[in-house]
């Protein structure tokens, strides 16, 4: 750690030189280290710097994106974080503008012996004694005296190379050396474009940046240097706390090693002094330890013979069962159906087996030694207290006791393709309620209704929904520009501002409902007619660089909002304070971000969400930890994107090809 931390204060001072330019003329000389390419250990030649602030030179970066198996990150030599490869390759990586000025100045230092830069034009070897600060051109003493005598270079600073290798001017070399503009290689980047927040030169001031607020560069009030020394500090007291805890873990080892060789020691002993006696008395103990805990496996075999009967009487009733509704022809299917059903809901009814044993877990200590050492008996045998041993995983327990998921049952698939269609559906939006559930198909634009059994009923509405959520008697549905409302005899469009790409509805607290405005960061809580009775902020996203974008919302049973942000990645709780209380993101399996789908609650707010990347519905508990993932693949339902909870205890999922797969859960 020290170090590290030596390094960042080399960095610090690096930085704060470059703010706060040294008054006298001599640049001190950068460490050498910081000069050399990470990857050849020479003199940084062109050095490009990586987003992790590492910086190489442009051929060693060449070579390692020619060699690099994959065409889209590589490794950095130094730290091994992954770098994402720009589009344009090498090309697409900075310059560091910064070491290219530093090595400038270095190079200025060694520049003794060259020939003039103008005579060698005309083929002429003429020893240079003066250079140009300004153009970095060498002069002989003829060239100096005519570079000095024209309009576009009389004001040009010429100085002897004696002055210049001594370091005199170094301050003024590092001040006159600017960076070239990538769109006009002749033209320096000189002036600063408060419109676009970046620098150009001047022949795109007067051309792409006309009329903008510029200033030059040298006089341009920027406030990036306060940024950057605002993160420094916070960057250094952390560095400064992780040294203290390092030097605690430090201490903590020291004490460590100490108590070590202090219980060896201790350890040892002990032993030379029982082993004689221990050995005599081991085999008694051990006697005892075996014969106790084969009573203890007997009585784990004569449950898993239990376990094991149970599971083949069910085993063998649903192999029978699905053979015949797979192969049976119609009319024996529908002669043994009564039969079959009777069989499979008496094993569903069957007491449950005890999913825990009782065990005595034996306990072997020393007893008092004080005393005689030929009659002292070292071991106490005693069988122990009775101890509890759960034969069910418990690593998901959730400290806010609400029941959790176990298992997703398939019961029905449910295609949603009926004979009115023109094309195959596209659900953009999935609803229950009570007896039945709802359908936005937006590439038939309708939304369809279906008994909960998935028999199709009618269709409500002819027009394209991305959401659709119901209350009572109340239907609303959102599009890019509106919300509209209905119920019997009564509906009502809203406009919106249209500046969102979506506008998610919700069910709020079973007799509202809740819109999200990502553009505006409020989610608007209407009632039934389609009046704003209140609002709930949306919470900034944490990094400054992305913007929330709500796709789906849910409300749980606390009227917090729970969303799916396409803009962070994530889905996260909304307390009615406005305030992010949880926040799930996961990491996705290909290239792209993870892109979150549909989310819904259960009774007990445990959180559904449909993931349409990975083909599955991940299972969140009330305090957003993850319970358990369904693969719908296996279901036969590919890209789950709409999914929704009913009033029977019932999650239907949406997907590809306008599939809708209705499960049971199985709780804890």
């Amino acid at each position: 750690m020290n170090t590290a931390h030596s390094e960042y204060q080399r960095f610090i001072g690096l930085f704060l030189r470059c703010i706060f330019p040294r008054m006298s003329g001599k640049v001190e000389e950068e460490p050498k280290d910081s000069l050399t390419c990470i990857v050849c250990k020479k003199l940084l030649q062109r050095p490009k710097v990586l987003p992790c602030l590492h910086s190489l030179c442009s051929r060693c970066l060449l070579t390692i994106l020619d060699s690099n198996k994959s065409k889209d990150k590589f490794s950095c030599p130094k730290c091994d974080e992954k770098t994402i490869i720009p589009i344009g390759g090498i090309d697409g990586f900075q310059d560091n503008v910064y070491l290219n000025g530093i090595l400038g100045v270095q190079n200025s230092h060694t520049i003794k012996g060259k020939t003039c830069d103008i005579c060698s034009l005309r083929k002429k070897k003429n020893a240079a004694t003066s250079k140009c600060l300004n153009c970095g051109d060498l002069l002989c003493p003829e060239c100096s005296a005519s570079h000095s005598a024209t309009r576009q270079t009389i004001n040009h600073k010429v100085a002897d190379l004696e002055s210049v290798v001594k370091g005199t001017h170094d301050k003024a070399i590092r001040e006159l050396n600017r960076i070239p503009c990538p769109s006009h290689p002749e033209e320096m980047l000189m002036v600063f474009c408060y419109d676009c927040n970046f620098l150009v030169c001047h022949e795109c001031q007067l051309s792409y940046h006309f009329n903008h607020h510029t200033a030059a560069v040298d006089e341009a009030d920027i406030d990036q240097r306060q940024e950057i020394a605002t993160s420094l500090q916070f960057l250094d007291s952390k560095l400064k706390h992780l040294n203290d805890i390092e030097e605690g873990i430090h201490t903590t080892e020291a004490t460590i090693n100490e108590k070590e060789e202090k219980i060896l020691q201790d350890l040892e002993n002990s032993a030379d002094q029982l082993i004689a006696q221990i050995q005599t008395e081991k085999g008694d103990v051990v006697q005892k330890v075996q014969e106790h805990m084969e009573k203890q496996r007997q009585i784990c075999k004569e449950h898993v013979a239990q376990v094991k009967s149970r599971k083949d009487t069910i085993q063998e009733s649903c192999e029978f069962s699905n053979e015949v509704a797979q192969s049976g022809k119609n009319d024996e299917v529908i002669y043994l159906e009564p039969l079959i059903l009777n069989r499979l809901h008496n094993l569903e009814n069957l007491p449950r087996l005890r999913d825990e044993i009782t065990c005595q877990f034996p306990e072997v200590r020393l007893r008092n030694i004080f005393g005689n050492v030929e009659t002292i008996r070292f071991f106490d045998f005693l069988p122990g207290s009775s101890n509890t041993v759960p034969l069910l995983p418990q690593e998901n327990s959730d400290v806010s006791g609400a029941p959790q998921v176990s298992q997703l049952l398939m019961v029905k698939k449910v295609n949603t393709f009926t004979n009115e269609d023109e094309t195959c559906p596209k659900i953009s939006s999935l609803a229950c309620t009570e007896g039945f559930f709802l359908v936005g198909d937006n590439a038939n634009r309708k939304v369809k209704k279906f008994s909960s059994t998935g028999k199709f009923l009618e269709t409500l509405s002819r027009s394209k929904s991305y959401s659709v959520s119901i209350c009572e008697d109340t239907i609303i549905c959102s599009d890019n520009f509106s919300v509209s409302f209905y119920s019997p005899g009564y509906s009502r469009k809203i406009a919106m501002d249209g500046t969102s790409s979506t506008y998610p509805t919700c069910v709020h607290e079973n007799m509202n409902f809740a819109v999200a405005d990502s553009s505006a960061h409020e989610v608007y809580i209407f009632d039934k007619a389609g009046d704003v009775i209140t609002s709930i902020a949306i919470p900034r996203a944490s990094r400054r660089t992305r913007r929330r974008n709500l796709s789906f919302i849910c409300s749980n049973s606390k009227g917090e909002i729970i969303a799916s942000d396409w803009g962070t990645n994530s889905v996260f709780l909304i307390g009615r304070n406005g305030k992010t209380l949880y926040e799930y993101q996961s990491k996705s399996e290909s290239s792209r971000d993870w892109i979150p789908g549909g989310v819904c609650v259960d009774i007990h707010d445990n959180v559904f969400i449909a993931d349409q990347q990975k083909g599955a519905v991940t299972i969140l508990s009330p305090k957003f930890k993850v319970i358990m993932k369904h693969s719908t693949k296996k279901d036969y339902l590919e890209r789950p994107m709409n999914i929704a909870y009913d009033s029977s205890g019932q999650v239907l999922v949406a997907g590809k090809n306008g599939i809708v797969n209705i499960y049971s859960c199985k709780y804890l």
